[in-house]
């Protein structure tokens, strides 16, 4: 974990970014390029998850409809708002969109004279387009946040503003990859800042939300073998579950609106757990939805989010295999150091497929842990089945 001493400066750029800008030719357009990354750079940083959890309510109940609410929430909205219009002012800077006519014509411009002017002239569209559509969204959010609706609970202030800002986020990382792929061939997490972490972020949800869901499965099991009078205890044991959950550093990334399902069970099950008996219908009621939730959570992670990430990692594990293959031919110890990358590797795809997940629990080692040959080729031989037969969308 980066302490505040080592953190990089808000406005860092990837490598592969900054090689990308020495790279180009025309200089005054690296530097203006240069310039709206890292605005792009420090609005993605500040538009990160944790600088808005602490407005987060901690009950299920909405809050009532006084000006306290908006006292509280404005420094968020106001950071939020500046952070995307600072962006949209260095762009308009460095691009400033052509003037148009009387008619609303923009007027002749001689087409490209070289291959550079014309990816120029892309990239300056790109951005100029983009600062349009980030204003837009600007404007929506002022306007959403002041519906009555959403003024007077917390819940629905809160699920407005991560929304808008996973969005800002998004489009402003679309902006950086879009106009550096117009130069090379790039991968988003080569040239979009914080890219990585948000993937690893993502990554960290889904594993935790996975193992959240069966433990509580795993704890609806015993319902019917246990009495009305042991279901309290069994009530605060998944309440406390949940606790643990929340308070895991993967779980600030979730959703608001899939945070509050969480709360109100788990001031349903500290309700339930006070009282001297419970029937055994009553738990259930109360808990099957919620894995309904963390399976909706995990799949749209997977099918919204990592779906390329997913991939990458999947190629991966499949040529840390084949190299395994080939060590157990030739009979070399390099066998077992591959296939253990490979599982480490894999641990990112955790959530996908409850076999390969009981795959990759059993096959988990303390550092120094050998395999015996037989069990190296029965780990390699299950590894490369559950693999193959991963499901992808």
């Amino acid at each position: 974990m980066l302490t505040a001493m080592s953190r990089p400066p808000q406005d860092a750029l990837p490598p592969r970014l900054e090689a990308l800008l020495e790279a180009l030719t025309d200089r005054e357009h690296a530097e203006q390029l240069e310039q709206v990354y890292r605005a792009a750079a420090v609005a993605i940083d500040r538009l990160g998850y944790l600088s808005i959890v602490k407005y987060e309510p901690t009950t299920a109940e909405p809050d009532g409809a006084d000006l306290s609410l908006w006292e509280t929430m404005a420094p968020a909205l106001g950071e939020t708002l500046g952070d995307v219009n600072h962006l949209i002012t260095v762009i308009r800077t460095q691009f400033p969109a052509p003037e148009r006519s009387a008619g609303g014509d923009t007027g002749w411009r001689p087409p490209p004279a070289s291959a550079d002017e014309r990816l120029a002239r892309e990239v300056e569209a790109v951005c100029q387009q983009s600062a349009e559509r980030l204003a837009r969204r600007v404007a929506d959010l002022g306007e959403r946040v002041r519906r009555p609706e959403v003024v007077t609970d917390r819940w629905a202030l809160m699920t407005e503003l991560q929304s808008f800002r996973l969005d800002f986020r998004s489009r402003i990382g679309d902006l950086v990859y879009l106009t550096a792929a117009a130069f090379e061939a790039v991968s988003r997490e080569e040239v979009v800042p914080g890219f990585g972490l948000q993937m690893a972020a993502a990554v960290g949800l889904r594993s935790a939300v996975m193992d959240l869901r069966r433990s509580l499965q795993s704890k609806l099991e015993r319902v019917a073998r246990t009495a009305p009078e042991g279901l309290p205890a069994l009530a605060r044991q998944v309440e406390e579950s949940l606790s643990s959950f929340a308070a895991m550093p993967a779980s600030l990334t979730m959703r608001t609106r899939d945070k509050r399902t969480l709360i109100e069970l788990r001031e349903q099950l500290q309700q339930l757990a006070r009282e001297p008996r419970v029937e055994g219908e009553v738990l259930l009621r109360a808990v099957q939805p919620v894995l309904a939730v963390l399976e909706r959570v995990a799949e749209e992670l997977t099918t919204q989010v990592l779906t390329v990430h997913d991939r990458a990692v999947w190629a991966a594990c499949g040529a840390k295999l084949e190299q395994a293959v080939m060590h157990l031919y030739l009979g070399s110890p390099g066998a077992e150091r591959v296939l253990l990358e490979a599982l480490e590797r894999a641990s990112q795809l955790y959530g996908r497929s409850a076999a390969f997940d009981a795959f990759l629990r059993k096959h988990r080692r303390a550092p120094g842990e050998g395999l015996e040959d037989v069990e190296l080729r029965e780990a390699l031989e299950m590894f490369r089945e559950r693999l193959a037969a991963l499901p992808f969308h």
